[in-house]
């Protein structure tokens, strides 16, 4: 099948979205996404782990670990093959309260509206973590407003759209420059014990070149850098996992466990327990679960 142009929806945010229903869904190996259609509403479907595959009309959409699924109402939605084991992911489904077109155009946001690919892969997933896991607790504390979860669902948004509009202009500035490469190496190294030293050998630059490019290009140090994206696995960790901080710490080749306490409270301004509690209230569903659409319900009231 020959690669179709990338659609993006404009969105209009002079007023919040209004949440519909949210949570998060782990399905076992060989589970489908269910056929369905969305009346009005809007869908967020943000991968964990695992795969899923989903049919939109007449496309096909393969998702992985950090992808993110814009699904439009009024369209025809079904999963077409099994999703292996393990596969979970956060769904948010919302009602814009301003216009909504599309295109196929790189036309640009206005001051009041955002720009959302329908399919685009996360880069700093953290940040979209944190967000999704707002949505789902205020949604679920019945001591928060009500309008809480419009607001957060809605910065969620405008979040996305920051961060494709981020790596548009990250794509024609820098292009695939040798920064880019030692940034992306050093994320998939994460879980190591990293050093100024480590990285500059393999690069086969000098260490005090290396804290320059970082120093020009990021405005921190490499140490900084390293500790900024170790510390934004483990929020995931955190939010996504059972394991223990001391577990969190091993895994991601902290020195001790005061050491990763240490980093992570100078980094967030908070500690790994009152980070992982403060967003407990969360929604998870299976296929026998699921929230009626208000929207509808008004349109088959009027129907009677």
């Amino acid at each position: 099948m020959p690669n179709l142009p990338q659609k993006v929806y404009k969105f209009e945010v002079d007023q919040p979205f209004t949440l519909f229903k949210s949570g998060e869904y782990f399905a076992s190996a060989g589970w489908r996404h269910k056929d369905i259609t969305n009346h009005g509403d809007y869908e967020l479907f943000i991968m964990i782990t695992g795969k899923v595959y989903i049919k939109i009309g007449a496309q096909q959409f393969e998702l992985g670990p950090h992808d993110c699924l814009l699904i439009p109402p009024f369209i025809r939605h079904i999963g077409y093959q099994g999703s292996p084991d393990h596969t979970n992911y956060y769904w948010l489904h919302f009602f814009p309260n301003g216009s909504v077109t599309s295109s196929f155009t790189k036309e640009k946001h206005g001051t009041n509206s955002v720009l959302i690919p329908q399919k685009m892969h996360i880069r700093h997933f953290d940040r979209v973590t944190i967000l999704a896991r707002q949505v789902l607790d205020s949604a679920n504390n019945q001591t928060t407003l009500p309008v809480t979860a419009n607001y957060f669902v809605t910065s969620l948004t405008i979040e996305l759209a920051n961060q494709f509009s981020a790596e548009k202009t990250n794509q024609s500035i820098v292009g695939s420059t040798k920064f880019e490469f030692i940034k992306n190496w050093i994320k998939i190294h994460s879980h190591e014990s990293l050093t100024v030293n480590t990285i500059a050998d393999h690069f086969d630059i000098s260490p005090t070149y290396l804290t320059l490019l970082f120093r020009t290009h990021e405005n921190q140090t490499t140490i900084a850098y390293i500790n900024q994206i170790k510390i934004e696995q483990a929020e995931q960790l955190l939010l996504t996992t059972d394991l223990s901080i001391k577990q969190i710490a091993d895994q991601l080749s902290f020195q001790n466990e005061k050491y990763f306490f240490r980093v992570f409270k100078k980094v967030t301004q908070t500690t790994p327990s009152k980070f992982r509690n403060s967003y407990s209230r969360t929604y998870l569903n299976n296929i026998n679960v699921d929230p009626d659409n208000p929207q509808l319900l008004d349109h088959l009231k009027d129907e009677d």
